[in-house]
């Protein structure tokens, strides 16, 4: 491998990381408006539908964090 396309490829990966962090910052704010949501004056289906939407989210970030520490 070229120090070019070594230089490359750390770059890319740079970049995915920084986008990986980015997404999962987006997925952590939706996350706490949802609960911000349930909060507001809703009807108990649509709290549970945002409580579990929110959870979701929450299981995404997490699993995303896993495979970061295993990498």
């Amino acid at each position: 491998m070229t120090d070019k396309t070594e230089q490359d490829l750390r770059h890319s990966l740079g970049n995915a990381r920084a986008e990986t962090e980015a997404l999962k910052s987006m997925l952590g704010k939706a996350a706490e408006r949802l609960e911000e949501i349930v909060e507001a004056d809703c009807s108990d289906d649509e709290q549970a539908k945002a409580l579990a939407t929110a959870q979701r989210l929450r299981k995404v970030i997490e699993r995303t964090e896993n495979k970061d520490t295993a990498a």
